[in-house]
């Protein structure tokens, strides 16, 4: 509240909160003495010249909102703690692809002591492919005198190459354990992108939030300011009026009781608003990440217009939150995942059926007389492998099922707590600028009456009491106003948060 020139004479209404500071935090000191020695002028040091020239610190300013949210989506640790799980699900994708490396594999076996003498070697390329079968290829050599039930291990003088292929033709064929976990890590991908869009979205609401506590702080105790200066002024006026005796010596001493209670109040009002700023600190970082706390010189800010409520609508709109809310989205790629788990684990419950070809060519000089080492290599099979019980299998499958429709239910409720969340951060928007415009009209009228009462008391019709009674009404109006002005922007917050958007920013009024 700003006195009028009627409750100030002596000071222009314009310079009263300024001058506040000035009564009861910066009393200057007495002066000494012209003849003491602390009258000395300061003198330079000898050594001025080579000395460090030592800036003064700039004034710290107070952020505007949209500084604020830039502050927070920079610096913010939680923010930065959510976009690090980009690096974790992009680590788990490209350990999924790992499945498909190629493994080189190797042996080497010699038996130099025995009847038979001979050592055979063996190195190979073998990969799991992404349909689901294997490939691989290799190169051997076995040398010496081998028993006759291991002569398979015998090659020609050059060696050994062969190359094969197994394929799945039932189980394996369409999804296996490899593709499932690659997908899943996929999905996890996009998942995560939604998860740092809704810390994101909570991060800038705390901000805002804290921000216009830190603002209706510093509104308060420009309100306690000014309602001390009142007070002060009035004490001069009555130091006055009761030397000429117009007024009583009462008024005087109740006028500084006055002021020795306006005065607890606003180192009161100080605390909360030094407090706010230690919590806003929290959300407004300097370019380095550290937390800037406001002084109470900054707290300059005072609060935008307040739009009107038929502005914002009769209904919310509850078609963007649902198109916009990350929760929705995360939950759906959550279902996908456990798609996929539900896949592989039906897969496992079918017949493991596996082609194989091979093909196979000695190389060099025949380490036998009948030749049977250098002839073209062709082999072809068939394995067969049937889980009976198929407990484990079923089992996987029946919990993923549940999964499933825990995960349903739960979206359902989802979507519908984000209607909710809507409708009433919508409410609550019309409500607070309805309570802007009552508490705003509220404000004028304790003013005029505070400016009747002020009259009335100069002219000896009305009492200190009286006088005192309507500026402590204009100030609890004024508080009133900025409680009312603080939950409206609190609201407008709630409610981009509850459509989804990234700030209030994202509104177009």
């Amino acid at each position: 509240m700003k006195p009028t020139a009627a409750t100030a004479p002596h000071a222009p209404p314009d310079l009263a909160v300024e001058r506040v500071h000035q009564v009861v935090y910066d009393k200057p000191e007495k002066a000494p003495p012209a003849d003491t020695p602390d009258s000395e002028p300061l003198r330079l040091p000898v050594d001025v010249e080579t000395a460090e020239v030592i800036a003064p610190p700039m004034p710290i300013e107070a952020p505007s909102l949209p500084g604020l949210v830039a502050s927070v989506r920079a610096h913010f640790p939680l923010i930065q703690q959510a976009l690090a799980s980009r690096a974790v699900a992009s680590g788990e994708t490209l350990s999924a692809w790992g499945a498909f490396d190629h493994k080189l594999e190797g042996a080497s076996t010699s038996q130099p002591l025995d009847f038979y003498k001979n050592y055979w070697h063996n190195i190979g390329l073998k990969r799991d492919t992404y349909w689901g079968g294997q490939t691989f290829a290799g190169y051997r050599v076995g040398r010496g005198q081998f028993e006759p039930w291991y002569l398979e291990r015998e090659t020609n003088k050059g060696g050994e190459f062969k190359a094969g292929i197994v394929a799945p033709l039932a189980r394996d064929r369409n999804i296996d354990a490899n593709r499932a976990e690659l997908w899943r890590s996929q999905l996890e991908r996009g998942r995560v992108e939604p998860e740092i869009r809704a810390v994101l979205i909570g991060s800038v609401r705390d901000a805002t939030v804290a921000y216009w506590q830190w603002v209706a702080a510093a509104a308060n105790h420009r309100i306690a300011e000014g309602v001390l200066q009142l007070g002060n002024d009035r004490n001069g006026y009555l130091d006055r009026q009761v030397e000429l005796g117009e007024k009583a010596e009462i008024d005087l001493i109740d006028n500084q009781r006055i002021i020795v209670s306006r005065r607890a109040k606003l180192i009161d009002a100080r605390r909360k608003l030094e407090q706010s700023a230690v919590k806003l600190s929290l959300f407004f970082r300097d370019d380095s990440g550290a937390p800037v706390v406001l002084p109470v010189e900054a707290a300059n800010v005072d609060y935008p217009p307040t739009p009107s409520p038929d502005e914002w609508g009769s209904v919310a709109d509850t078609a963007t939150a649902r198109a916009n809310r990350p929760e929705l989205e995360e939950l759906r790629l959550v279902e996908r995942q456990l798609s996929v788990l539900l896949r592989q684990a039906n897969n496992e419950t079918r017949p493991q059926v596996d082609a194989g070809l091979l093909v196979a060519q000695d190389v060099g000089e025949p380490t036998s007389s009948k030749g049977d080492k250098s002839e073209f290599e062709l082999e072809a099979s068939l394995t067969l492998t049937v889980p009976l019980e198929r407990r484990k299998a079923l089992g996987k499958a029946r919990q993923l099922r549940g999964k499933l429709a825990q995960l349903r239910a739960k979206t359902r409720f989802a979507a519908d707590k984000i209607v909710a969340e809507a409708q009433a951060s919508h409410a609550a928007l019309l409500a607070a600028a309805e309570r802007v415009e009552e508490t705003t009209e509220g404000l004028t009228l304790s003013q005029q009456m505070e400016s009747a009462e002020r009259r009335l008391y100069e002219l000896g019709q009305s009492t200190l009491f009286n006088l005192n009674l309507r500026e402590q009404q204009t100030a609890e109006a004024a508080a009133a106003r900025v409680e009312a002005q603080t939950d409206y922007f609190v609201a407008q917050a709630d409610y981009a948060a509850a459509l989804g958007l990234e700030s209030a920013q994202g509104f177009r009024q």
